[in-house]
């Protein structure tokens, strides 16, 4: 039989030997480290059974614990501590196999938790979800409740921020087996999809659930949109259909729909039914700590994947990202980062300007983030071929007005007046295109 191990993290040596000896009458082999980075770095090497980290900064609690999952997301760890807030955060955590406990804790609690860790298994189907700020947290620890209704959810916020990731962690929650997961782009909806689609959840046996995501819902074609509503209304209360099978319709927006509703170009009957739950994913520049936690989430698992081994970003590497606005959000970091791990990490600081976009010439250095990248135009001919060039040139007219209102923003600290003279509009449209874009 396989000894179990477990790694120790805790800088000072008397508690550090404390937890060693609670392990040890545990029938635990302990390997304990000082520094949580080295730690890291043995864990994907040695592979222990679980982890040990005791602390009482929530910082270095949630940067190891969405470092530990970059390295593999079903990973038990146990987090000793006397501070309320990491308690908080380990307590309503949406990771199932993260335990807590107040140091220091007999060998009693110590024993039932070692013994909690083989009957918890982690769901690795879904995506793992990384958090910093208070705000994200709380969206995520929100997830399981809204899972467990039937209602629609509208989730908003600004392009690459992650909806598609609540969207199949919504999914995954459900924890039905038979639940099936449809995503589809709104351009895409046709009356034909509509009508197929009501079919499918017609003929669909009790046993089954299906969750259909749209994307991008503020483009609805509004010819379709009265008949998405009646597909909606055809439902029963709960979301169940005639033949006792659930069905459950998620849209994701990167813009204010009510402000398309006063417009009168999307029906509000449809935004009222799909808007009964309603969830809020915030943009990266606003929250540095989220920036700091995704950073390293995603430079411990490229850096596995690629070099196999844990690296760690520089300080002045974490400080341009910090403060970088981060246009394309977390997708735009996700790349950043991979593009970092695959070069020699001697090149990272002179790299920086070219990976963030930014330009050391005639505008000091500061972020430019007006353009379309050719990633962006590629991706999107290759799902939207058969639009004219007169309907594609409008749709990225919107997107580079977006992002030079969003650029604005970022260069006044979020001061609309100041943004708006920047660009010599007047206030009031200043207010209203910010909101349009949902960028206050």
């Amino acid at each position: 039989m396989l000894q179990t191990t477990a790694v120790v993290i805790e800088k000072s040596k008397a508690e550090r030997d404390d937890i060693r000896m609670r392990l040890s009458h545990c029938g635990v082999l302990p390997i304990c480290f000082e520094d949580e980075w080295v730690c890291l770095e043995n864990i994907y090497c040695i592979k222990p059974s679980f982890a040990v980290f005791r602390s009482d900064s929530s910082e270095s609690a949630s940067r190891f614990v969405n470092a530990a999952k970059a390295i593999e997301s079903g990973f038990p760890i146990i987090v000793l501590s006397n501070n309320h807030r990491i308690e908080a955060f380990v307590q309503n955590n949406w990771l199932e196999n993260l335990f807590f406990l107040r140091y220091p804790a007999n060998h009693q609690t110590f024993q039932a938790t070692i013994n909690r860790l083989t009957n918890v298994k982690q769901d690795l189907s879904g995506p793992v979800l990384i958090a910093g700020s208070v705000e994200r947290k709380k969206l995520i620890q929100e997830l399981p409740l809204v899972s467990a209704s039937q209602d629609p959810v509208l989730i908003q916020g600004e392009s690459g921020v992650g909806k598609k990731l609540i969207a199949k962690d919504l999914h995954r929650l459900s924890g039905n087996p038979n639940s099936i997961f449809n995503l589809i782009d709104a351009g895409d909806v046709t009356g034909e999809w509509i009508r197929k689609t009501k079919v499918r959840i017609d003929s669909l046996s009790r046993d089954y659930e299906c969750f259909y995501a749209i994307d991008n819902a503020e483009q609805l074609p509004f010819e379709f949109q009265a008949q998405l509503f009646l597909l909606l209304e055809d439902r029963a209360p709960g979301g169940i259909s005639k033949t006792g099978a659930a069905s459950r319709f998620i849209t994701m927006v990167h813009r204010d729909i009510s402000t398309m509703v006063d417009k009168g170009l999307f029906r509000k009957d449809l935004y009222h039914r799909l808007s009964v739950l309603k969830l809020t994913v915030p943009p990266l520049r606003r929250h540095m700590s989220d920036i700091r936690a995704l950073a390293e989430y995603f430079t411990t698992q490229y850096s596995i994947r690629y070099q196999g081994a844990v690296c760690r970003l520089t300080d002045p590497v974490m400080d341009a990202f910090v403060n970088y606005p981060w246009p394309g959000n977390v997708s735009e970091l996700k790349r950043v980062i991979k593009k970092l791990v695959l070069m020699d990490r001697v090149h990272w600081e002179n790299m920086l300007p070219v990976l963030c976009n930014t330009d050391k010439g005639g505008n000091g250095g500061r972020p430019s983030v007006c353009g379309i990248d050719t990633d962006e135009v590629r991706q999107f001919l290759s799902t939207n071929w058969n639009l004219t060039l007169k309907q594609a040139r409008s749709r990225f007219a919107d997107k580079v007005e977006r992002k030079i209102i969003k650029a604005a923003l970022a260069e006044t600290g979020g001061n609309c007046k100041k943004a708006a003279g920047l660009l010599r509009i007047s206030y009031k449209s200043m207010l209203n295109k910010a909101k349009l874009y949902q960028l206050v």
